[in-house]
Parts: structure tokens; sequence; C-alpha cells
């Protein structure tokens, strides 16, 4: 049997901000057609809100805080990628196939230790597309190959490589965001950046169509956390760790189909492994979601965990989320939702200083079916007391069971270390 060639498209900061996830005032023409002949994961969930950590999560099937990367893995920030850790370009590549990365890689400082055969690290769309047109007949694409594509795009800022602001459907803002002309502007901005990306993506399939590819190749579009807003990335609400998940793949002949249950981005590795028939170590702590698209026996996740230790500055978070309520206990709550540094560019931060100074408490509980916003905190709420009390339970127990290094309270920053080793505090 032929194996399956693999394609796994991840985006930056775009969430489910796309238009078959009814967003319509974007253009997604190319990603709305594709979800419309694949499988679309309605309730598909990070395990972080930074751009690191969670695409560290995909990588390896584990979560952030047993990969070594619980921060930025770039501008000297530290953090990288455990050794002991096996990334996915490795999976693949010890089975037989050619492992290639294209555009952003984001996980380590130390790329050619992940596995990839080879790596065109350009980030600007149309370096990322012409990289694979003048390779795709090259000897990379003759075996199996398991492909990486990392659009920078739509991450801030939002003119990147040329790209230009988009307004024809209007403009959707977000509940949570306050809607005037200066964050119009915003998201005007970040229409266009989604937009190229989106061309970007229908680039890469008529490629592998011309090629005579498509039928045979897995194609994996997913996204490492929410958009770059106040409220959203580098936060465990919803809005910061919701993510669009579409999967195709020809030969199982599936087109259309939508699916609500709870998916995490660790769940991903593992599937993929599944669907080239490699089999998944107990080392990765994902959950195969295969059996659940080819309508075999699957159990459902009853939860789903995130975490939040860095950013670019220590902020430690934890939350676990059901299809009914969501926990989140702050463990250095100072009150005050932090925003990464490149959220706080443009008008719509200033516009939103009421929402996320002074109003953050240890433990949040919501309700997300009632308040799907995370606006209403529930857990001083005596009525929701047996709720919570179940949630932190099994929350704890997660941190235990994963060893969580919070517990242990001997988390500190790259830096910080090498600085202590520099004064001789540390050998």
């Amino acid at each position: 049997m032929t194996r399956p060639n693999i394609i796994k498209i991840i985006c930056h900061d775009i969430g489910k901000h796309l238009g078959c996830y009814g967003v319509k005032s974007v253009n997604t023409n190319s990603i709305d057609s594709f979800a419309k002949n694949s499988i679309l994961f309605n309730n598909a969930f990070a395990t972080s809100p930074g751009c690191s950590p969670s695409r560290a999560a995909i990588a390896t099937g584990r979560y952030p805080h047993n990969t070594g990367v619980l921060g930025l893995a770039h501008a000297h920030f530290g953090w990288s990628l455990d050794k002991k850790i096996k990334h996915i370009a490795k999976y693949f590549s010890s089975n037989d196939y050619n492992s290639i990365l294209f555009g952003l890689q984001h996980v380590t400082y130390h790329e050619e230790t992940l596995g990839f055969k080879k790596i065109f690290p350009e980030r600007p769309a149309d370096h990322v597309i012409k990289n694979i047109e003048d390779n795709i007949d090259t000897i990379l694409f003759k075996k199996p190959f398991y492909a990486e594509v990392n659009f920078f795009e739509p991450h801030r800022p939002f003119d990147f490589g040329g790209v230009k602001s988009y307004r024809s459907k209007g403009v959707f803002i977000p509940k949570y965001i306050p809607n005037n002309s200066n964050i119009k502007k915003e998201f005007e901005a970040m229409q266009g950046a989604i937009k190229k990306m989106d061309e970007s993506v229908g680039k890469i399939i008529n490629i592998l169509k011309k090629k005579g590819l498509y039928e045979n190749t897995i194609i994996i579009f997913t996204t490492d956390h929410g958009i770059p807003f106040p409220r959203a990335k580098g936060t465990l609400y919803d809005a910061g760790i919701e993510t669009g998940l579409i999967i195709s793949y020809p030969k199982l002949k599936i087109k259309n189909k939508k699916f609500n249950e709870l998916i995490s981005n660790i769940d991903i590795l593992p599937t993929l492994l599944d669907l080239a028939k490699i089999k998944i170590p107990n080392t990765i702590q994902g959950k195969s979601f295969y059996p659940l698209i080819m309508n075999k026996k699957y159990i459902e996740n009853k939860h789903i965990f995130a975490e939040k230790t860095y950013h670019d500055l220590f902020d430690p978070i934890r939350c676990i989320r059901n299809k009914n309520y969501k926990l989140i206990i702050n463990f250095d709550s100072d009150k005050i939702i932090r925003v990464p540094g490149d959220a706080m560019m443009g008008a719509t931060y200033l516009s939103m200083l009421d929402q996320i100074i002074n109003v953050r408490e240890r433990y949040e509980l919501y309700d997300i079916k009632k308040d799907k916003l995370e606006k209403k905190n529930l857990a001083k709420n005596e009525k929701y007391k047996n709720i919570r009390q179940e949630l932190l339970k099994k929350l704890s127990n997660w941190m235990k069971s994963t060893k969580d290094p919070l517990l242990s309270n001997q988390i500190k920053s790259p830096f910080f270390i090498d600085t202590l080793k520099e004064l001789k505090y540390l050998t």
C-alpha cells in the first residue's frame, strides 16, 4: 500500500477568524473551499495561547510544560525544545519519509536538531510558495514526504512582506473588543494578512494537483492560537486558545464533514502517525482522533487542558475546559490580564484598558454555553461550588500526573539561569 504524503500548514495568530468558521468579512476563499472538501473540527483548542509553546505541543504531542518550551523560543528568551523530546520531523524521517520545512520554525534555537532533511527558512508567504514551487520536482518529493509549511502571516505587523489591508465585506470585530474606526483599521490590516495567507494555501493545493500529488496527500491546516488582540492571544479564554483545524485526505472520500468533539492540539501528531500507519509511542500524551473520522470506536476527550507559564513575562496560568464549563487558575495574579507585547500595538489595546486592568481573580469559572465571552466569573458563586471543586480536582490531578514544574516552584527562565551561571551561582 502506498504511504500517504503529509503537508501540515500552520499559520500564526488567527484562531478561528476564517470564513468557514463564520467570519464572513475575511477573504478566505481558498481555505473555505478546502474545508468543504475536507473534515472540519469546531471545538479544537491549543494547549497554550503563545506561539512557541503551542507549536512545540503540536510537534511533539506533549503538553508545553513537558517539552521544555515554556515561553517564546526566539529573541533571546532562551526556551528551546528539550533534546530528549522527539519532534514530528524525526518521527517521519525515521520511517523513511523526507521531512522538509518551509517558513518559520518557532520551537528551538537549534533547528538542525529537529530532523528535517532540508529547511527553507524564508518567512514571507511569497518566498514560502516560491521555495515549494522550485523544489517540488526535486528528490525531496520523490518518496513519501512530510512537509511542514509555517506562514508568518497574520502575525503583527500585519503589513509584513508588503501585505496590504483588505476590506470588501465589512469588518468583523469580536464582541469582546470595542468597535470604533481605529480598531476597524487594525482588523482591516489583519484581514489583508489573512487574505495573503489564504491565497498561499490555495497555491499549495494547486501545486499538488498539478503535480499529481493531491490524491495521496494528507493536508492539515491549523493555527497556533487565538487572534493577536487583548483578551485573546496570551490568555486562556476561548478567544486565546481556540484554533481552526481542517484535515483533507482525498483517499478517505470524506467531504464537508464537521465534528463537534473536543480536540486538543496534542492530538494532531498521534492522528497523523495513525493515518500514516506508524506506531504511536507511549511518550505521546495526545490521543489519535483517526477512529473518530473513520466512524470507529472513539472515546471523546471529556476535558481539555491549557497552560501559560511565560510569554515575554512570567504569568503562570492553568485551565481545564469541558463542553459546559471552564476553570482558570491564575497562580501569580496581580489582577491584570497580561497582554503580549505585540498585542499592545495599535489602538485596540488602549481602548480595552478598562477590561484588562484590575479585573482578574485567582480563580475564574465560566459557564461556556451561557457566557461565551467569559465575562461572568462564577468561581465565588455557591450555586457552582460542586462544579468548581470537581474541575479543580481534575486540574490538580492533571498537573500532578504530567509533573507540571509549576507545582515544584522551580521554574526559572533560561535567561535568568544563564545569568546565575555567569555570576558563578550555578555550575
